[in-house]
């Protein structure tokens, strides 16, 4: 149902969205709205990237310390 109304499953159970809520940046929400709409298999690709970019940015971090 939530995917026909073209909400999240958290606003349509609990009446908030709690993603919109956590995320500040409204580019990427768009954008993860979007991935979610892909085959399984660019699903992993998207979530493959940006664990390897996180974990950059955290070793990058963590090594100018």
């Amino acid at each position: 149902m939530a995917e026909v109304l073209e909400i999240s499953l958290d606003r349509l159970v609990h009446g908030e969205n709690i993603a919109q809520d956590t995320l500040e940046d409204t580019d990427l929400l768009t954008l993860f709205n979007k991935a979610q709409k892909n085959s399984s298999k660019q699903k992993e690709t998207v979530k493959d990237f940006l664990s390897t970019f996180v974990l950059k940015a955290d070793l990058t971090q963590k090594l100018a310390q």
